[in-house]
């Protein structure tokens, strides 16, 4: 009998437990996808929304649409990819960016992400669709469109306004660029959450109205003519209040010069940056152009702040170019506008999809340009182009948090972290949000805590985005700073801060080439620690804090520690030599890897094969080492070889088989081996003479699911 001794059992670890998430690492995860490190799925789908290979067995870049279709979609042949977004990091990785469709029709929130090194796929995640309808289209454009403007009901909207369609063609260089809407039909899942799936084909509208002020997309059913779903384009602060401040005192910035004045204007940023002034209207088309005669900036009328918004850009593009590389928001060098003095007392700022827009507050006194609240502004711009988290529920809070978060670093960086703090519009003269203390601004600091608001479909604020932004925005701050304490759950947590410059790069790549379009709490703590150990190492300081903060925000469990060693292999046992075993890894937090494999050979390959020549029984140890610490796995006995030892064999071994295509009786020269007709395995083992040979025959056999050669 083979004996075997395991010093420890592999065990799930790193995930957020619940009904509707299940993540499975090692060999869980093999079993799950051939290959899988690490293999996560929600209930919505049969399809996982991140696989993470082992190194060995990553599959090429070139390869991977016939691999997931073979794995997922072979019943669906409509399913297709349609490539959207790429990013290259300074890790040599490029992050491909796909809209799943199916028939031609685009999912509005299928997206999936392929991570690449070395042309080898490392990894992907997302959401995709496996139950999906065959739906064509009752409702023309025009009947779907005039729907949506019957629900909107606006009294002006932008295609109506000469100025402002002039000035659109203007921005993006196209004669022809209007506002108007055009329909693009879609297939949509009304419920953000994806709790329910219900999919419809829509009319997808962009609808910008003057008045009353609102940018959304507008999702017309293209059978009914029902609106059956709404997304929100402006993103804004959200607060209002009064004060009298100056914001950043003097600063150094850059201007052009028009031959008789200076401008608010530059181009050695990206394709430039650009402030104008609203003068306290609402139509883009009539802004003008913020002037001063001697380059001394030093008006005191409320003009003076589009100096603050202007500046405040222009640090946010330095930050996240020096940082991370980053030509402006799109990689590209996005013109950066900003527009100052929106509107009479209008006390918030937004991003409206093309521009950052201002207000001069209450009583026109404390305009909206703060350092802070400009490098929020421009965030909004960077996640829209890239994550693109829906701004409603957990996906919006996130896409506010995201802004804090960087709003926040932009600042420390621009003013030198002793000057610079964790709240959000103070320099207005009120607090919006306290990323250090959540609570004490009605935010919670724990998932699902104090303070949580409903992320309902029509709930207060699109679902709480700027509330429960809190939560993230805490998990930033204790891993910039660390912290002790006990949240919302009763949990006890202990983070020690890795500073501005590492946690920013991880919110960083999180948010640009790892999360997308309806990620929630469950997918930012996943891919931010994916994220940490792709920057920094397994089980770095980083990569722990990371998780620690998390669970101090109650998002999932502390950093398991330790190493985790276990593996198996394709074969145990041979009666003829030389015998050869493949060995499969599935350790856990592991580094380094030394193998024993009995007969006096060794390997430090992570999936080593190896080669017996010699009968015998031998044990089989691995050591597993890194950062995290060490363990050890011996199984005894565990392979068997030579002569005397039981023999393997497969039946259709030409590969024209599979596991439950075969079951009969199995004979040796006439004589009853084994009765095998209600197996599902397709190897059997015998234990033949010391000596000799036997024939084997199989007999009374059945051939299932369309198998054969059973021989």
């Amino acid at each position: 009998m083979k004996k075997s001794l395991l010093l420890m059992v592999l065990t799930i670890a790193f995930g957020l437990h619940s009904t509707a998430e299940n993540i499975l690492t090692g060999r869980a995860a093999n079993e799950a996808v051939k290959g899988a490190e690490k293999v996560s799925f929600k209930d919505f789908s049969s399809i996982p929304i991140h696989i993470r290979f082992y190194e060995s067995k990553r599959i090429a870049f070139s390869g991977w649409q016939a691999w997931m279709g073979e794995k997922f979609f072979s019943e669906k042949p409509g399913v297709d990819f349609e490539l959207i977004g790429e990013e290259s990091d300074k890790l040599g990785m490029t992050h491909y960016r796909y809209k799943q469709t199916f028939n031609g029709y685009t999912l509005t929130f299928g997206t999936w992400l392929v991570h690449v090194l070395d042309g080898k796929v490392v990894s992907m995640n997302g959401k995709l669709f496996d139950n999906i309808p065959n739906l064509s289209p009752a409702l023309s454009e025009e009947q779907a469109l005039q729907n949506a403007l019957n629900k909107i009901n606006a009294e002006q909207y932008k295609w109506e306004i000469e100025g402002e369609e002039a000035l659109l063609r203007m921005e993006e260089n196209d004669p022809s660029a209007t506002y108007y809407p055009q329909g693009k039909l879609q297939i949509v899942n009304p419920d953000v959450s994806l709790a329910v799936v219900d999919l419809h084909l829509a009319w997808k509208f962009n609808v910008y109205a003057q008045t009353p002020l609102s940018r959304r997309e507008i999702y017309v059913d293209a059978i009914s003519g029902t609106v059956v779903h709404e997304n929100n384009l402006i993103h804004h602060a959200d607060s209002t209040g009064t004060a009298n401040t100056g914001y950043s005192g003097t600063q150094t910035i850059i201007t052009d010069y028009t031959g008789s004045q200076f401008r608010l204007r530059e181009s050695g940023r990206g394709n430039g940056i650009e402030a104008f002034s609203m003068n306290n209207g609402t139509n883009y088309g009539a802004a003008t152009d913020i002037f001063d005669n001697d380059n001394n900036w030093t008006s005191t009328s409320v003009d003076i702040f589009g100096t603050d918004a202007y500046w405040g850009t222009e640090m946010t593009y330095d930050y996240f170019f020096n940082n991370f590389g980053r030509n402006s928001i799109d990689g590209n060098g996005f013109t950066l506008r900003s527009y100052v003095n929106y509107g009479v007392n209008y006390a918030n700022a937004f991003w409206d999809g093309q521009r950052m827009t201002y207000g001069d507050g209450p009583g026109g006194n404390a305009p909206f340009t703060a350092l802070d609240i400009a490098g929020h502004e421009v965030t909004h711009g960077l996640t829209s182009n890239t994550s693109n988290l829906e701004y409603q529920g957990e996906s919006g809070a996130l896409n506010e948090s995201f802004s804090d978060i960087f709003g926040a670093s932009v600042e420390f960086e621009a003013l030198g972290f002793g000057n610079g703090d964790w709240l959000m519009g103070e320099d207005l003269g009120f607090i919006i949000r306290n990323m250090a203390d959540p609570n004490s601004q009605g935010d919670p600091d724990t998932y699902l805590g104090d303070n949580w608001a409903s992320t309902a479909p029509g709930a207060f604020d699109n679902g709480g985005v700027h509330i429960n932004s809190g939560v993230q925005n805490f998990w930033y701050y204790l891993l910039v700073v660390g912290a002790t304490g006990t949240n919302d759950n009763g949990d006890d947590y202990s983070v020690n801060g890795i500073g501005l410059q590492d946690a920013g790069a991880i919110a960083y790549r999180n948010n640009v080439v790892k999360l997308t379009q309806l990620d929630g709490y469950a997918q930012a703590r996943e891919f931010s620690i994916e994220s940490a150990i792709e920057l920094f190492g397994i089980c770095s300081p980083q990569v722990i804090n990371t998780a620690n903060a998390w669970h101090a925000v109650g998002v999932g469990e502390r950093f398991p520690d330790g190493v985790v060693a276990d593996y198996s292999s394709n074969s145990v046992s041979g009666c003829v030599l030389p015998h050869t075993v493949q060995f499969s890894n599935f350790s856990y937090n592991g580094a380094n890897y030394f193998w024993d494999f009995g007969d006096g050979g060794t390997s430090t390959a992570f999936e080593p094969s190896h080669t017996y020549t010699a009968a015998g029984s031998y044990d089989v140890s691995l050591i597993v080492t890194s950062p995290c610490g060490a363990d050890t796995i011996v199984q005894l006995s565990y392979i068997e070889v030579g002569p005397g030892a039981p023999c393997e064999f497969t039946i259709g071994s030409n590969g024209s088989t599979t596991e439950t295509e075969c079951t009969g009786v199995l004979f040796d020269n006439g004589g009853l081996v084994e009765d095998y007709s209600n197996s599902s395995n397709s190897t059997f083992i015998i234990a033949p003479p010391n000596t000799g040979s036997i024939t084997l025959e199989f007999v009374s056999f059945d051939v299932q699911n369309g198998g054969s050669n059973c021989n």
